[in-house]
């Protein structure tokens, strides 16, 4: 009888441990590093991260590094996300979000994307200024074209 109370105990306990892994980290801005470009994650708005298949965090001081590594590295990759622009607080499945491509809205790197939790705040941010509307589709094709890095 002991023995099954305690695997009642211990078995959520075992799927609440073994889905560790499936959320991104907070952004400490000023000291976590780019694991791509190795440069310092200074502007949270920008920023995205990967977690693979085995739990290991790694995150991108924008965008474009983050989808640079993930076209690399897609196989070892269990989830994406990318910050929203308009909350960087929050994160967003990167495969969900919409990106926009603007000069006008300079982010680290240079490609100057940004993201966005729906289609509609994309628009609203792209309206009167140049740029493109993305999904994640097209943005990883665009980076894949465009992005050189040796890596």
């Amino acid at each position: 009888m002991k023995l099954r109370v305690l695997w009642a105990f211990l078995l959520p306990l075992f799927f609440l441990f073994s889905c560790k892994g499936d959320k991104p980290e907070p952004v400490r801005l000023g000291e976590d590093v780019c694991e791509y470009c190795k440069m310092v994650i200074a502007d949270e708005r920008f920023a995205a991260q990967v977690i693979t298949k085995k739990g290991r965090v790694y995150k991108f001081d924008a965008i474009e590094c983050m989808v640079g590594y993930y076209n690399q590295n897609e196989e070892e990759i269990k989830r994406a996300y990318v910050v929203n622009f308009l909350n960087p607080k929050e994160f967003i499945p990167a495969e969900k979000a919409f990106y926009v491509r603007s000069p006008e809205i300079r982010s680290p790197m240079g490609m100057n994307l940004s993201a966005y939790k729906s289609k509609e705040d994309a628009k609203k941010a792209l309206e009167g200024k140049e740029g493109e509307l993305l999904d994640w589709k097209a943005l990883r094709e665009l980076i894949k074209r465009e992005y050189k890095f040796s890596h």
